[in-house]
């Protein structure tokens, strides 16, 4: 009687597959698309553009030359267009029409030369400090006392201006021996300067108070 082994005859052997064989191509190509894709992917999430950056704070008026800005590479993806890019060179007669903050990217909309609300910067002599808190890019309100008859005493102050935006703070440069104070640049519109004129024209007593809740005009 014939066993079972007799019958089964001889074993047949795996044989590994060759570079033909269609299972090994698909492999492949499957784990070549996974790695290009994942290349692709972190590509696109380390994309970076230069962009300016400021190196100071640029005040309304000021122009805006390469002494004044460094280059940064940064990834913006769909608001790239909403600032000033690096790939472009300057415009020799570019200005700002806003206060740029030291370290701020340049939006597009803050150069140009001109205030979008009509402001322009007026400077202000105070023989006192300004307080602590009022600083570049602040809101203010601006007192004046009018000088009395006997030219040593002042009336009851009235508010000039509301809410201005300070442009820039330099210290009084009287010479030696001459009164300390301070400069501050005051953006305002034309309707409030023949106010404001006329109180430094008359030496009235400004005061500038800072005003915190104060919106933008």
């Amino acid at each position: 009687m014939a066993t079972e082994s007799e019958h089964s005859g001889p074993a047949r052997r795996l044989r590994k597959p060759g570079w033909k064989d269609p299972r090994l191509l698909v492999g492949i190509l499957l784990v070549v698309v996974s790695v290009a894709g994942v290349l692709t992917l972190v590509s696109l999430q380390n994309q970076t553009v230069p962009m300016y950056v400021a190196r100071q704070d640029i005040a309304l008026g000021q122009k805006v030359d390469p002494a004044k800005l460094r280059v940064v590479d940064v990834r913006l993806d769909t608001v790239q267009d909403r600032y000033l890019s690096a790939e472009q060179p300057l415009a020799p007669d570019l200005q700002a029409n806003t206060l740029i903050r030291s370290g701020e990217l340049l939006p597009v909309a803050s150069v140009g030369g001109r205030d979008p609300r009509g402001r322009k910067p007026l400077s202000v002599e105070l023989p006192q400090e300004l307080p602590v808190a009022v600083g570049v890019g602040t809101r203010v309100d601006v007192w004046a006392a009018e000088r009395g008859s006997d030219s040593t005493t002042y009336g009851e102050p009235q508010r000039l201006l509301e809410s201005v935006e300070v442009s820039a703070i330099r210290e009084l440069d009287s010479g030696f021996g001459g009164a300390s104070g301070q400069v501050v640049e005051l953006l305002v519109t034309d309707e409030d300067l023949p106010g404001m004129l006329s109180a430094i024209a008359n030496e009235a007593r400004l005061t500038v108070v800072y005003n915190p809740g104060g919106a933008a005009k």
